[in-house]
């Protein structure tokens, strides 16, 4: 489940372009997870983002 998302858009996305997007798992704490990630067209940035997400329990 997302706990918070925050993007910061750097400049536009082209349209019809391969992206690639890479992404790291910054911190893992019990349930909570802290992942970053980019979002790159044509070698520049286009998108920073983080977001933190906590594992349901499955009972």
């Amino acid at each position: 489940m997302t706990a918070s998302l925050h993007v910061d858009y750097l400049r536009p996305t082209p349209l019809g372009e391969p992206l690639e997007l890479r992404a790291t798992a910054k911190a893992m704490e019990g349930r909570k997870v802290v992942v970053s990630a980019t979002l790159s067209a044509q070698g520049q940035v286009c998108a920073t983002g983080e977001v933190v997400t906590v594992r349901l329990r499955e009972e």
